[in-house]
């Protein structure tokens, strides 16, 4: 039989028998809203997991020089930029309260960091010109605080012990994760200007172990407690084992509702195929093949199949958008494609049934 002569029996057979069409439909339609309603909520919560595990905050290294011993220099910021497992690398300085020039000792006062390294990996300039070393860039919280009309002037230390001036060039959004930048200024630091800390940026939490390493060595403390670590060593195992947990949760919960729909589904096939077994068995006897029988019944089950997918993937993800849990696509997709999988699957034993019976037994049977 020609695929379209079959397409054409396969439907004319299916809106015959409403039905059995339905339950096909409204089984289908039920795995994939369930699926979505559920596993699918699994699955864009280890979505997020591993969003966050990939943010730059959950990837950041910061190793201090506790003791001061001028540990973290320009070479080594330089050297822990060259890692391939670095995405991102800077010394930064303890900061110091500065206040604006014009206004005097009597101002407000805000924070300032001194930055060596690329600046480009801290902040963005959204006004005025890159500093060079010894100038700085002004955050707009900071520029409001100390009364700037505008990102240009200059600033001076607050601290009555320590004198020292840095002109303002222009105004800056600091990036992740450096959100805390924003609550002042950043200054270039000095060609040779050496670091209290070096934040390191991983390009991947799977490395975060490799890349502390390396970063230890390459800043080669004398003793161990010469150097203070905050690692996401930690965070991404046990990131990752939250994600694990979740993938085995929501794999088995989707076995088992593709698993019970599919036994349902099974159900209702031998069921049209016990009903409809003397128009089977005229159509063995009018000359059609085992096989034209088999894809006859998997085509019957296929299209209300494929209907159903529709009907329950549209309610699952209505379902999933109530929670604000929509999963993603590659999911959605998958469970459509595995429910009709599933169907087509608990077709075949009903099929073969209906195909091995004998013809002139089943036309004499009343």
């Amino acid at each position: 039989m020609r695929f379209f002569s079959l397409l054409r029996e396969a439907l004319s057979t299916a809106w015959a028998n409403k039905v059995p069409t339905a339950l096909v439909v409204l089984l289908v339609g039920i795995m994939c809203a369930t699926t979505l309603a559920t596993v699918g909520r699994t699955a864009a919560a280890e979505q997020q997991v591993a969003d966050r595990l990939d943010a730059a905050g959950s990837r950041l290294l910061v190793v201090t020089d506790t003791r001061g011993g001028d540990l973290i220099n320009p070479a080594v910021v330089d050297q822990t930029r060259a890692l391939s497992v670095t995405e991102r690398a800077v010394g930064v300085a303890i900061p110091v309260d500065v206040v604006n020039q014009v206004v005097g000792a009597g101002g407000t006062r805000v924070p300032a960091w001194s930055v060596d390294g690329d600046l480009s990996e801290v902040l963005t300039v959204t006004a005025g010109r890159w500093p060079g070393p010894g100038e700085a860039l002004v955050s707009a919280d900071a520029q409001l605080a100390l009364g700037m009309d505008d990102p240009v002037g200059a600033v001076e230390l607050a601290s009555t012990t320590q004198v020292g001036d840095y002109s303002v060039v222009g105004a800056f959004e600091a990036r992740e994760p450096f959100g805390q930048y924003a609550a002042g200024l950043v200054i270039a630091a000095e060609p040779d200007a050496v670091s209290d800390s070096l934040y390191v940026v991983v390009t991947d939490s799977a490395v975060a172990a490799a890349a502390q390493s390396a970063v230890i060595g390459l800043v080669d403390p004398p003793e161990f407690d010469s150097v203070s670590i905050e690692s996401p060593v930690a965070l991404a195992e046990l990131q990752a084992e939250v994600a694990a947990d979740l993938g085995t949760f929501g794999r088995t919960l989707l076995l088992g509702v593709l698993g019970a729909g599919a036994l349902l589904v099974a159900i209702v096939v031998l069921a049209d195929v016990l009903v409809r077994r003397k128009d089977l068995g005229r159509r063995r006897a009018l000359g059609a093949t085992r096989g034209t029988i088999v894809a006859m019944v998997i085509t019957r089950t296929l299209l209300p199949a494929l209907l159903g997918a529709g009907i329950g993937t549209a309610a699952g993800l209505w379902a999933a958008d109530r929670f604000a849990a929509i999963p993603p696509w590659q999911f959605t997709t998958g469970t459509a494609i595995l429910a009709v999988l599933a169907a087509i699957i608990s077709a075949v034993l009903p099929a073969i049934y209906a195909a091995t019976r004998d013809p002139v037994r089943v036309l004499r049977t009343p």
